[in-house]
């Protein structure tokens, strides 16, 4: 039977359900430097609980062990945990296992009876670099496409899950240009390509928008127009627009094989920025 004294531990990703004991467990190598959804969470999650931060200094990479210190005392800025802790024991083996699971559910089970012999193979031959466990799994799509070149539906849903994940927990900076009046992109977006069309995914072919949405504190996903692509691209050029500039050099491209009105235009922008793609400082 379970009293307000014992502890419960949280792994990430974590689905944000709240335990029942008073005192929460958290590891160093889930939070550490961690920003957007997972901070947030984070945050939320001192208000009403005790927090032990559980750290793990003997698996840190001497290469990457400056940079875990700067981040740990960093962190301790807005995270202040009731006590430090030392962790006692740790496989990294297993644990980036369990990890596996929880970034690439779906892919785990399109993957089936060989997905343990994939995760074994990748971690074999990935040196651990860094002092996130999730960043472990940064090369894994790519690991993926190499391994089943074939299997474009899988790659692509694997792709699909690691940036919903990696969005959730990095240190964005998701504000407007500084400039009032200039538009610029969400700092976190990432393009999804779908090659083909996918039944796991249930997503057609084409490019997709991720951002995280502060306001919301989630991922947001969009399936992009050819103009609201043209649009984002024209903002990752070397210049600057106001909301008027930027349709006016849309209107000159010849990349649309049907022009839009300048009207058209103005509410593909305006969706852009319903869906927290572009930014404007007002």
């Amino acid at each position: 039977m379970s009293t307000n004294n014992e502890t419960s531990k949280i792994f990430f990703p974590w689905d944000g359900d709240l335990p029942t004991h008073n005192t929460i467990v958290i590891r160093d190598i889930d939070v550490i430097g961690v920003g957007s959804k997972r901070r947030r969470q984070l945050e939320d999650l001192q208000k009403t609980k005790s927090i032990i931060m559980e750290t793990h200094e003997s698996i840190i990479p001497e290469s990457v062990r400056v940079i875990y210190e700067e981040e740990l005392f960093r962190t301790f800025q807005w995270l202040r945990p009731l006590k430090v802790e030392r962790a006692e024991s740790f496989d990294l083996q297993v644990e980036q296992r369990r990890l596996f699971g929880r970034i690439f559910p779906m892919t785990q089970k399109q993957l089936g009876f060989t997905a343990q012999k994939v995760c074994d193979t990748y971690l074999q031959e990935m040196e651990w670099s860094s002092w996130l466990l999730q960043d472990h799994w940064r090369y894994f799509v790519g690991y993926l496409r190499q391994r089943f070149p074939q299997h474009k539906q899988l790659v692509d849903l694997a792709y699909w899950e690691w940036v919903t994940a990696w969005l959730e927990m990095q240190p964005f900076d998701v504000r407007p240009p500084n400039e009032e009046g200039i538009v610029g992109t969400n700092p976190s977006l990432q393009i999804v390509p779908v090659l083909e069309n996918n039944e796991i995914l249930q997503r057609d072919k084409g490019m997709y928008a991720f951002v995280y949405c502060s306001s919301q504190n989630t991922v947001l996903e969009t399936r992009l127009s050819p103009e609201e692509a043209l649009l984002i691209d024209l903002l990752q050029e070397d210049r600057k627009y106001t909301e008027a500039q930027l349709i006016e050099q849309a209107m000159l491209s010849e990349e649309i094989s049907q022009q839009l009105t300048q009207d058209q235009w103005m509410a593909t922008l305006a969706n852009l920025k319903d869906h927290s793609i572009l930014l404007i400082k007002i």
